[in-house]
């Protein structure tokens, strides 16, 4: 799948930019530039310390048959692989130096008196050339002069974002963190996407900048939202404040009481934001009420206008419910049952709960004490009801239903 993604951008991307750019998804970032032949040899040159994926370097535009070698960045276990069969100086822990014969890159050595040391405290001293990055050297067979495009991926480059929302006034913000385990270059794009459900190539079209973000999508489709970052960033975990405005939303109160037992437990506090004006990047929003931290919850890619349902995201401490189940009466066709639920205040305000309960598939002949507005549907066996509850005061609903037997 990421192979894909990688030859996918080449598409994207060659009409950006001849110099090597950095696309960042979230747990892995795709390099893309421009290389050039000269005499049938291209260097591609590999950023310090870049975790390289070798096997997704995708190349477009070379000739047939090029031949392409990974080189990659020297290591401690490389660089006593190039002196196997040599003598180099070892400076030991305790002071001393001594010449030894790298035998194996373990490292295992043997010294003047044909002692073999095995992984001695100390350390190495190396002559000749070090490589502290990596490459991708093309040959060609014939003498080529000319360009090609190229992108490859790394693993050690991240991002996410973390948003704060209140449910007091729906205020709404947002950081973008971006992760990087190299030195970035002076513009980074960050990719929001899905791309393990598919990811394809298109015609991009402008996206207008929203005046809420600090940082606008600069490019959109309906596969992908880019990010262009051209504040400076800087190795390990960057924090980009681009989010600040007002959502629409509401809490709700929810009573599950198929989750419940016979004694009183708090009902969940979802949260719905509808139709949201803006995209949001996958991340983590977490929730506040009179600056006291609620709960947090996930979310995916959200398209603009898309609702939010955010649910259980804490427990209410002051409103409880509790259910009772009772089985009334049976006969050959029929199970007939009644079900009393509770819910508790013991807020200083009135309040609105919602009661959710699975009643099954197979039920019908739902009566509602007074007559009350009740939502069952069917393909789900979903129950609800809206009710109120004054303060210091317990509501009791009951509710009477049959069930018909499995065949």
């Amino acid at each position: 799948m990421k192979k894909i993604l990688v030859s996918l951008m080449l598409v994207f991307l060659a009409s950006i930019s001849i110099s090597q750019q950095l696309y960042i998804f979230s747990g892995f970032s795709i390099y893309s530039g421009e290389v050039v032949f000269e005499n049938g040899t291209a260097i591609i040159e590999l950023p310090y310390g870049a975790d390289i994926v070798p096997e997704s370097l995708s190349v477009f535009g070379a000739p047939e048959r090029t031949h392409i070698r990974y080189l990659p960045a020297d290591s401690l276990k490389s660089l006593y692989e190039k002196q196997i069969g040599r003598w180099i100086k070892f400076l030991f822990d305790d002071g001393r130096s001594e010449m030894l014969e790298v035998i194996s890159d373990f490292p295992v050595f043997r010294n003047s008196y044909g002692e073999i040391l095995v992984n001695p405290k100390g350390s190495p001293v190396f002559t000749g050339e070090y490589t502290p990055a990596g490459q991708f050297l093309l040959e060609t067979q014939e003498n080529y002069n000319g360009h090609a495009r190229f992108a490859y991926q790394t693993t050690n480059n991240n991002w996410t974002a973390r948003y704060s929302l209140s449910v007091d006034d729906f205020s709404m913000t947002g950081l973008m963190i971006v992760d990087l385990g190299v030195e970035p270059p002076s513009t980074i794009t960050l990719v929001s996407s899905n791309p393990e459900f598919g990811y394809s190539a298109r015609e991009s079209s402008s996206k207008m900048a929203n005046a809420s973000y600090s940082i606008s999508p600069t490019t959109s489709g309906a596969e992908t939202r880019l990010y262009e970052i051209s504040v400076p960033l800087s190795r390990g975990i960057n924090y980009i404040s681009f989010l600040s405005r007002f959502v629409e939303g509401e809490k709700r109160l929810v009573f599950r009481a198929n989750w419940g037992a016979s004694n009183y437990t708090g009902v969940d506090i979802d949260v719905r934001l509808k139709e949201v004006p803006l995209d949001l990047p996958s991340g983590i929003i977490d929730i506040w009420s009179d600056s006291v931290y609620l709960g947090s919850a996930g979310i995916g890619n959200i398209a603009e206008g898309e609702n939010i349902s955010l649910e259980s995201v804490a427990k209410s401490i002051e409103i409880a419910g509790k259910k009772i189940s009772e089985t009334m009466k049976t006969d050959s066709t029929y199970r007939y049952i009644r079900n009393t639920y509770y819910v508790r205040n013991l807020s200083e305000e009135t309040s609105a709960v919602v009661i959710e309960d699975y009643l099954g598939q197979n039920v019908d002949q739902i009566n509602m004490e007074n007559n009350e507005k009740f939502e069952y549907v069917k393909a789900e066996g979903k129950w609800s009801a809206v009710i109120t509850v004054e303060p210091d005061q317990i509501a009791e609903v009951k509710v009477d239903y049959r069930v018909r037997y499995g065949n």
